[in-house]
């Protein structure tokens, strides 16, 4: 992925003076730096672009700089970022969070932790979500999200901005399964048709998002009887949208009976914490967004089936 001499001259650009002793791959893009006299950090790597964040490591930037002032919210530290190649390749650096990763840590908790793990989880990303961006999609390092108002009222609305990016993800989705043979025509039409019927606009700015909620992002901790939320990492995904793609994404990546209690959790905890009705986990309110999630994943057969069994429903 990067070789050693890579690597300490990223150190040497991002951090002068200070020693690597070891580096440790976490998973595809991203290593642990143990260094001399200082904590860990996490090196990220270049990675293709999401088709709604852009490019990763701009995406973790700013989505990490606009949460700096959470101090009190388990998210990585961002240390450095250098979006050209002037250390070999671009980079972004951030502290190292302690925990076990989720998967690893899931056998030995019970239901009721895993509930209360997912109500921390929640409540973490309903305040996450009180952050509105200016436009859907990128985040914009020009106007990056900022805290919205309490009580944010409906002046605030920003007409149909949120139907029409949703559209735009939903056709730029159907056409690639098109292209790549996974839909025929006559399918694309029948999925675009019902898919149009289940869009319902907020009027709403849209929201910081995570963007890629999966249990490796995860890490937990113990504490004394109990385990505690001890990061949400892996912010490469992070954009500006509606808060059900992050409801969709932990829905449908989450999707064992393992993690039945957690789901249950994350979604009582978010809808009892946010006040906007409107981005709470409301199964009508989802579908759109799991269709364009099946799509981008390369899970068309999915999507179809979500056409089909609304129309069963409604024939009966």
């Amino acid at each position: 992925m990067i070789s050693a001499t890579q690597i300490e001259r990223i150190v040497a650009h991002a951090l002068p003076g200070v020693a690597l002793h070891a580096a440790t791959p976490l998973g595809e893009r991203t290593l642990r730096l143990d260094l001399g006299g200082m904590r860990p950090r996490v090196l990220r790597l270049p990675t293709p672009p999401d088709p709604g964040a852009g490019d990763a490591l701009a995406a973790e930037a700013l989505a990490l700089t606009t949460l700096r002032a959470e101090i009190d919210l388990p998210l990585p530290e961002l240390s450095a970022y250098e979006p050209t190649a002037t250390a070999g390749i671009p980079y972004l650096l951030t502290s190292y969070l302690e925990g076990m990763s989720l998967p690893e840590a899931l056998p030995a908790m019970n239901e009721d932790q895993r509930y209360a793990l997912g109500s921390e989880l929640g409540k973490l990303m309903a305040r996450i979500h009180g952050y509105q961006a200016q436009r859907y999609g990128s985040l914009n390092p020009t106007h990056p999200p900022c805290l919205a108002p309490p009580h944010d009222e409906p002046e605030t609305r920003s007409g149909d901005e949120d139907l029409r990016y949703l559209r735009a993800r939903l056709d730029a989705a159907i056409s690639m399964a098109e292209q790549l043979g996974e839909l025929d025509p006559s399918a694309a039409r029948q999925l675009a048709g019902w898919t149009e019927e289940q869009l319902a606009g907020t009027g709403r700015p849209a929201c910081l998002l995570h963007g890629d909620l999966r249990p490796e992002r995860i890490l937990v901790r113990r504490r004394e009887r109990g385990w505690i939320l001890g990061g949400v990492t892996g912010w490469g995904c992070a954009l500006a949208w509606r808060p059900a793609w992050d409801h969709v994404a932990l829905l449908e990546q989450f999707p064992s009976s393992d993690y039945f209690s957690l789901r249950v959790g994350y979604g009582n905890a978010y809808d009892a914490t946010t006040e906007r009705r409107y981005d709470q986990l409301r199964e009508f309110a989802l579908l759109p967004f799991r269709t364009i999630f099946f799509l981008e994943a390369g899970r068309p057969d999915l999507a179809m089936a979500l056409l089909q069994l609304s129309s069963s429903h409604h024939d009966h």
